[in-house]
């Protein structure tokens, strides 16, 4: 959670109108900062390349030992994540204005597989009622 936060607030572009917005749900944690990424989304979930905007918060951090400038901070978080079992996190850039959200899974991965099932269920049933209905009023 610390990365993540430290993360929103080291690339965030301070020269938008919008600022960083934090929501917390009992199932998830969204935290949306303004700007969009510098570098290609695919390698930073991959790690090792960082483009920050704001080089005095990256040393501002580094003294008190948050961040590393090493391009880990999304591979860190995705990989706490799957140890703990949870979702993975969903990251999303929306342009004009520009914004990343980052949405961090609460709950258990299992458990969302369950709910996906149910609800799979759910319409497979109404379905097959639809289909009775269509054949025995024919």
């Amino acid at each position: 959670m610390r990365e993540a936060l430290a993360n929103a607030l080291i690339h965030a572009d301070y020269y938008d109108r919008r600022g960083l917005v934090i929501q917390k749900w009992p199932d998830k944690i969204r935290i949306a900062n303004p700007g969009a990424f510098r570098i290609n989304v695919q390698e930073t979930l991959v790690g090792g390349v960082s483009d920050s905007r704001n080089e005095s918060l990256i040393k501002m951090f580094n003294l008190i030992n948050v961040g590393e400038r090493a391009g880990s901070g999304l591979p860190s978080i995705r990989s706490v994540w799957q140890k703990q079992g949870w979702q993975v996190p969903e990251i999303v850039e929306a342009f004009n204005p520009d914004r990343t959200t980052l949405t961090l899974p609460l709950s258990a991965a299992k458990m969302a597989a369950k709910k996906w099932r149910q609800k799979m269920a759910i319409k497979k049933a109404a379905l097959l009622n639809v289909a009775k209905r269509t054949f025995y009023s024919t």
